[in-house]
């Protein structure tokens, strides 16, 4: 074994320590719990790994920056977020959630996966590295932020301040999850994302239902409105929606076909009896990657309580996400919404923009740094990994693919059971040393390669 090898194994206890003394400090951004306090946390463990660190200021939650720099070598600007999702219903944890556990080979808590262990491999690995080998190989900055989990707002306005500071030849960073055969995976891009609600109302209060017959229902009116969105094909019926959706590359199209791909056992993981299909085809990862989604996440009107309650109600509301692949614009998309709905007749509902938008991402395939991260995640996983284009999800990439102007490759390790956003967060143990262990290979090769 090399000398770094043997430090990861030497120091695994002391490690996993400092990540739980981590994960013990709630850093919940949705509701402001302990989110400065695990910014001051992160910010001594990286200094203590020789990562010159500050906190630097946003207009909500604080931004966690590190740097090592070496002038006239390649510069790598490692992403992560420390905040984490709220963690009800406690109950439905078998353990406390900020009092991780080992059970099963497995790390529980919240925040594990999601992203406090993932983004710790990179401060272990310099760590590893400035032990055994006295400097690191290249420049490395770090960028954590403290509001991913409530879409990243100050964070497009941080990078677009601090270009100069966070210039960089290349943006890597861990979150999500290997593929569900076991592979690990390498993530190229994410969807955009538009999330609004529709509201109607019809009248100022709620009416005894027997007025169905004069007054209009607020709920009709929702259901044909929504029923305009999308045919029983699946194809979505805003004109215009699909103009600007970019044609995947003949190397995308085969990196999605090389993707594992059992559907019998993805039906039965889902249990469903079949695909919806897409513009194209019926294929899972296919759609995954390269559709355009329009989904209703919920309705809310009248009374939905235990038994029954003769009401019509006043007023009605929808949730919607709608996700967007390259070059598709939020802002363009919502403008056409407004536009279809006001051409069917739907003038009388409004529509409100939660939380921002989000625009998509994809870094070429064919970029040199991908092969290189490709090299170094199989030499630590004996395995080759599976590329997407982009997933099915959506995150800040875009700031770096576009505000910021540099490629973006995300490398997960947790595995596909992770829970993350629900109760029994886990983070995969050894898939948090293997992390330590690609950050290493990433770091080394990209400064012999990049």
């Amino acid at each position: 074994m090399t000398s770094i090898e043997n430090y990861v194994e030497a120091n695994r206890s002391r490690w996993l320590d400092e990540l739980f003394h981590l994960l013990r400090q709630p850093s919940i951004s949705t509701r402001d719990e302990g989110v400065r306090e695990c910014a001051s946390l992160l910010s001594r463990f990286m200094t203590a790994a020789g990562i010159r660190s500050r906190i630097l200021e946003t207009d909500r939650h604080p931004v966690v920056y590190g740097e090592i720099l070496r002038e006239g070598k390649p510069t790598l600007l490692v992403y992560g977020h420390y905040d984490c999702q709220p963690p009800e219903p406690l109950e439905e944890w078998l353990s406390p959630p900020f009092e991780p556990v080992i059970r099963n080979g497995k790390i529980y808590g919240r925040g594990t996966s999601d992203n406090k262990a993932q983004l710790f491999t990179y401060i272990k690995a310099v760590e590893a590295l400035r032990t055994c080998s006295g400097e690191i190989p290249l420049s490395i900055k770090f960028l954590f932020e403290g509001e991913e989990e409530i879409g990243s707002p100050s964070l497009d306005p941080f990078v677009a301040k601090h270009k100069e500071l966070l210039n960089a030849d290349l943006v890597v960073y861990s979150d999500s999850h290997i593929h569900e055969s076991g592979r690990p995976l390498l993530i190229l891009g994410l969807k955009g994302l538009l999330y609004v609600e529709l509201t109607v109302r019809t009248s100022p209060t709620d009416q005894h239902s027997m007025r169905a017959t004069s007054i209009p229902n607020p709920v009709w009116r929702l259901v044909w409105a929504l029923s305009t969105l999308k045919g029983r094909d699946n194809r979505i019926l805003i004109p215009g929606f699909y103009d600007d959706v970019l044609e995947p590359t003949p190397l995308e199209r085969e990196a999605v076909a090389r993707i594992p791909y059992d559907e019998g056992t993805l039906l039965r993981h889902f249990g469903i009896r079949e695909f919806l299909p897409g513009r194209k085809t019926r294929d899972f990862y296919y759609n995954l990657v390269f559709e355009p989604t329009c989904n209703i996440a919920g309705i809310l009107s009248g009374y939905v309580g235990p038994g029954s309650k003769t009401v019509l109600p006043a007023a009605a509301s929808a949730k919607m996400d709608i996700r967007l692949v390259p070059k598709q614009d939020p802002d363009d998309i919502h403008r056409k919404l407004r536009a279809h709905l006001d051409a069917q007749g739907f003038s009388d509902i409004s529509i409100t923009i939660s939380q921002g938008t989000i625009r998509p991402s994809r870094t070429p395939i064919d970029h040199p740094a991908v092969a290189i991260i490709e090299e170094s995640v199989r030499a630590v996983y004996g395995a080759d990994p599976v590329v997407f284009p982009n997933i099915g999800g959506s995150g800040p990439n875009y700031i770096f693919t576009e505000t910021l102007g540099k490629p973006c490759i995300v490398i997960p390790h947790a595995t596909y059971d992770q829970n993350n956003h629900a109760p029994n967060e886990s983070m995969d143990m050894e898939g948090f040393f293997k992390g330590i262990r690609t950050g290493i290979a990433v770091i080394q090769n990209l400064a012999r390669r990049l």
